[in-house]
This record gives C-alpha cells, sequence and structure tokens, in this order.
C-alpha cells in the first residue's frame, strides 16, 4: 500500500542574508564618508563658463583640495583624502610629496587600464602659483586630465 509522505518542517535561514545586508551597509557608509571627506567645505572660486563633469566620466581620481592653513597664516595645504585599508585619513601634503602621490597613483591606475584624472579643489583666496604647483606635479607625473572644482554660475552679490 502506498503511504503519504510524512510532512516535512521547513524553515528559512535569515543569517546569510543579514550577514549581506550588514556588509552592504558598512560599504555605504565607508563610501559615504569618503566622498563627503573628498568634498570638505572650500570657498570654490565661481565660474560663469564652467561645464559640469558627471561623477562616472572622472572614473579613477585623486582630489587634491589645496586650502588656506588654519593654524599659520599665509600658508597653504594640500590635502588628499586617502583609504589606508582601515579608515579614511586626510593627509596633508608638502608640496614636495604631490608629484610623488600622483606617479604612484597614475601608475597604480596604469596597471589597471585605467587612466587616472587629477581633480583640483582650490579655495578662491589661495594663489596661483599654489594651484600652479598642482598642476606642475600632475604634469610630470603625466596626467593629462585635469578637473577644476567650481561653484558654476555668476557671483551672487556680497549681502547673500
Amino acid at each position: 500500500m502506498f503511504r503519504p509522505p510524512q510532512p516535512t518542517s521547513m524553515h528559512l535561514n535569515l543569517a546569510p542574508m543579514v550577514d549581506v545586508l550588514m556588509c552592504l551597509i558598512i560599504f555605504f557608509l565607508l563610501a559615504a564618508k569618503l566622498v563627503s571627506a573628498e568634498h570638505a567645505p572650500l570657498s570654490l572660486p565661481w565660474a560663469v563658463a564652467a561645464r559640469e563633469v558627471a561623477v562616472r566620466e572622472l572614473g579613477e581620481r585623486v582630489t587634491i583640495n589645496v586650502r588656506v592653513a588654519a593654524e599659520r597664516r599665509g600658508a597653504v595645504e594640500y590635502v588628499v583624502v586617502d583609504w589606508d585599508g582601515r579608515q579614511i585619513i586626510e593627509r596633508v601634503l608638502p608640496p614636495s610629496e604631490l608629484e610623488g602621490l600622483l606617479r604612484a597613483r597614475a601608475a597604480a591606475a596604469a596597471a589597471q587600464n585605467k587612466e587616472l584624472r587629477c581633480v583640483i579643489r582650490a579655495d578662491q583666496y589661495v594663489q596661483y602659483r599654489h594651484i600652479e604647483t598642482v598642476l606642475r606635479a600632475c604634469g610630470l607625473a603625466k596626467i593629462a586630465h585635469v578637473v577644476f572644482g567650481v561653484n558654476k554660475g555668476a557671483e551672487p552679490p556680497a549681502g547673500d
């Protein structure tokens, strides 16, 4: 005689899904922190003829913030935001180390068949000679694509 199969208990194991979800949350938290650190508040200059560049067009990039040093009057800081494998760090580089950093980053990008772009975000009160230092380092590192971070449009009136 034929017997019907015994009912089996089924349960859904949610542990792998929770693990993946936690990894995604951590990834997006770190990515958001890196992007916000890369776009530190600066008083960017205004440019009427600026062309907006989509983030996906930038691809492999290094962002250098050129800002007036807070603790030393008249001094300028070259700031690069990096991921050291454990945490996001903000490195303040002397002008002499810019070329070495850019050469290393360009070589790493070339090893992956990618082209490195340099994004220069300079405070509007920084003299051009400090921006020229970054441009020279880009040239010596053979980085052909340089993008400047600016505010698009005409400068608002002083009262706003």
